[in-house]
């Protein structure tokens, strides 16, 4: 294992509301507060300081860095991309709800969702291409 995945593995993890607001955050890129909160609106009702008090933990727990702007105040941009918190929660999942069996895991999203054909076409080509990798010598 390289030392960036060790180290995303050893950040402490997000609430649901921090998840939210991650999200916007990604969406928007390098962005202010003011910009989190009003794209946040779109998705629910909170309150600003909720949301500035959401940014200040996501800050200190290290997945935003503020970057100085000119003018007052800064900007914040994210340190951690959504695809390392994606791949950790999916484990993290994986582990806890399906005995880290990746079988158990799509049998289950394939019954409880309603995957189009276009969908499980793309699923078929995943695993036919990662059948043919594992082949190689």
């Amino acid at each position: 294992m390289n030392a960036a995945r060790r180290d995303d593995s050893a950040r402490v993890s997000l609430s649901p509301l921090e998840l939210e607001v991650m999200d916007v955050v990604w969406n928007l890129g390098e962005c202010t507060s003011g910009d989190v909160i009003e794209a946040f609106a779109s998705k629910r009702e909170l309150a600003d300081s909720t949301i500035r008090n959401v940014l200040a933990n996501l800050r200190q727990k290290g997945y935003l860095k503020p970057i100085p702007s000119i003018g007052r105040g800064f900007r914040l941009r994210p340190t951690v991309p959504r695809e390392t918190v994606a791949r950790r929660s999916l484990r993290s999942l994986l582990e806890s709800l399906f005995q880290g069996s990746p079988t158990q895991a799509i049998a289950f999203l394939l019954d409880e969702t309603d995957a189009s054909d276009a969908e499980l076409d793309e699923m078929r080509r995943l695993l036919s291409t990662r059948k043919r990798k594992e082949k190689r010598p």
